[in-house]
């Protein structure tokens, strides 16, 4: 089956920006969400997606279309926002700070209750924690919603490597998750009983 996508970027070379801009539409949501898991911050998430679509148009040139644009692309997201997370720990000495994994949340997400926000939270907690390699698979395949094969590709491994460690990353999920429900449940037995 032919990328459609991948014949935009070969267009793309030849200078056409009307499919570059096209390009971009169809994908600035899906990277903005990766910069967002990634690093849990608006700013941050802008920047990687300035970054990633300046690589594309520098890069375009070099692609060959032996994979396909996404995955091609989610190479350059990836790759822009390790550097974004290496520059940041040079700069700060990037200290572990719950207050980092916070996010304010968005006129949708406090319409919500106040359950579902701190279900939201545990969750965005639990995968930061995860070590990097189970986070990013996470990343990809859950939450951005590659296959198995695209997230591969992204990561430069087999799939069979992805594939365990995603096991590896669920089931370390749900470790973390088990003990924040029982923190949560043991802070509200105290609440309680005072």
């Amino acid at each position: 089956m032919v990328d459609p996508d991948a014949h935009l970027a070969l267009k793309c070379k030849s200078g056409d920006s009307a499919a570059l801009e096209l390009l971009f539409r169809r994908y600035v949501d899906r990277v903005w969400r990766y910069g967002w898991l990634v690093t849990r911050s608006r700013e941050a998430a802008a920047d990687i997606v300035q970054e990633t679509f300046l690589r594309v148009v520098k890069s375009v040139g070099g692609f060959q279309g032996r994979s396909s644009f996404a995955t091609w692309l989610f190479t350059l997201t990836r790759s822009a926002a390790m550097e974004f997370l290496r520059q940041k720990r040079q700069e700060q000495r990037f200290r572990s700070d719950p207050a980092i994994l916070r996010l304010v949340p968005s006129d949708e997400e406090s319409k919500t209750d106040r359950g579902a926000e701190e279900s939201r939270d545990a969750v965005r907690q639990a995968v930061a924690e995860l070590p990097g390699a189970q986070r990013d698979a996470v990343i990809l395949c859950e939450l951005v919603g590659m296959s198995i094969a695209e997230a591969a590709d992204v990561l430069g491994w087999g799939k069979s490597r992805v594939k365990v460690t995603l096991f590896r990353a669920r089931r370390k999920l749900r470790e973390l998750l088990r003990t924040h429900v029982a923190a949560e449940l043991n802070g509200k037995c105290a609440e309680e009983t005072q």
